[in-house]
């Protein structure tokens, strides 16, 4: 867990939250067992709505780790397909096991690949874009992804404060320097670039929210 608040208010917010069903409570101690990064359960509710809110027919995902965000999208009933990048193999494996399992595998695609690579052979246009790959490509994502964003569409980013690092040199740890640095950068031609309309969200590990302006 991103510890960016205190653990007592993380506690609080998760207690709010309806009790989740076995199949995620399942999923949630696998990936914990196996050091596997899923959303958190704040966050997860925090995307729900938003997706209740905009209801994306179309989305698209970048890492799918073991499949938990990608089981999310396609549960929803207004979605009608999830295309999924994850770079590891044996990670899409199991996420398409998963996604079986859920009995979503006609809504789901997952590819194999480098997300940026992937990115410059789509040619279709996506509603929803969440954004949960690699930390230090976020800024070389984007500028692939907003090209396949559809009118009015948004695109999700999650850990863009990573531990609270982004946010503060008290907790930066050497090894992350340059994660945080690119985060950082990230983050500041986000805000500065008068196309856009962004926030920034102290939930879960920060969620980064974008849209284009006037749309």
């Amino acid at each position: 867990m991103g510890k960016i608040n205190l653990d007592y208010i993380i506690d609080y917010m998760e207690s709010l939250l309806a009790a989740q069903p076995a199949c995620k409570r399942e999923m949630r101690s696998y990936a914990k067992t196996y050091h596997i990064p899923i959303v958190e359960e704040v966050s997860e509710n925090f995307i729900r709505l938003l997706m209740r809110m905009t209801k994306p027919e179309k989305v698209l995902e970048l890492g799918t780790a073991m499949g938990y965000s990608t089981i999310n999208f396609a549960k929803e009933t207004y979605v009608k397909k999830v295309t999924s990048i994850e770079i590891r193999e044996d990670m899409a494996s199991l996420a398409m096991a998963n996604v079986k399992k859920a009995g979503l595998e006609e809504k789901v695609e997952i590819r194999v690949n480098d997300a940026a690579l992937e990115l410059d052979k789509l040619t279709e246009g996506f509603d929803f874009i969440f954004i949960d790959a690699a930390k230090g490509q976020y800024q070389f994502y984007f500028d692939k992804a907003i090209r396949h964003l559809n009118a009015k569409g948004l695109i999700v980013c999650d850990n863009v404060l990573f531990k609270g690092m982004v946010a503060s040199d008290e907790l930066l740890v050497r090894r992350k320097i340059t994660l945080v640095r690119r985060l950082r950068s990230f983050l500041k031609n986000i805000f500065e670039d008068e196309t856009l309309d962004a926030s920034l969200l102290p939930l879960g590990d920060g969620i980064l929210l974008i849209r284009r302006k006037d749309e």
